[in-house]
């Protein structure tokens, strides 16, 4: 038994010691989180649009206020309500703006969404576009 209580002692001595050789600083530090990105989609307005006529989209994106140049995709998606969506490929046209032009081919209401994918983040506002005949 006398064994048995010096071996604990012993070993419970030696992890006090050990203990007390670690660094005392965190070793953890703190991952910051990137700042989102902001998608302002602009769409014309109800009045304005017409079967046949050629439609700028633009998708103004940002991060904290700084226009974003490179973005890794941004195009828009138009869908006639009920029907499945065509995407259109969007071009850089400077300060943030990426635009597309689109020629909505009957009337209706359209969703208009556009997709962007900038510094590892995803963005997709939507707006509605009323289109009417000539």
């Amino acid at each position: 038994m006398r064994r048995f209580i010096v071996l604990l002692c012993s070993t419970m001595i030696f992890l006090m010691l050990l203990s007390g050789c670690q660094k005392e600083e965190n070793e953890f530090t703190e991952m910051e989180l990137p700042k989102p990105i902001n998608v302002e989609l602009v769409v014309p307005e109800v009045e304005a649009v017409t079967v046949a006529d050629l439609v700028q989209l633009e998708a103004i994106v940002t991060q904290q206020d700084e226009y974003i140049d490179d973005a890794d995709d941004v195009t828009f998606e138009i869908s006639l309500e009920g029907s499945m969506g065509l995407e259109v490929a969007a071009t850089y046209e400077g300060e943030g703006k990426y635009t597309a032009v689109y020629q909505f081919p009957v009337e209706g209401i359209y969703k208009v969404t556009s997709h962007v994918t900038a510094r590892g983040m995803h963005s997709m506002p939507s707006k509605q576009v009323e289109v009417t005949e000539k």
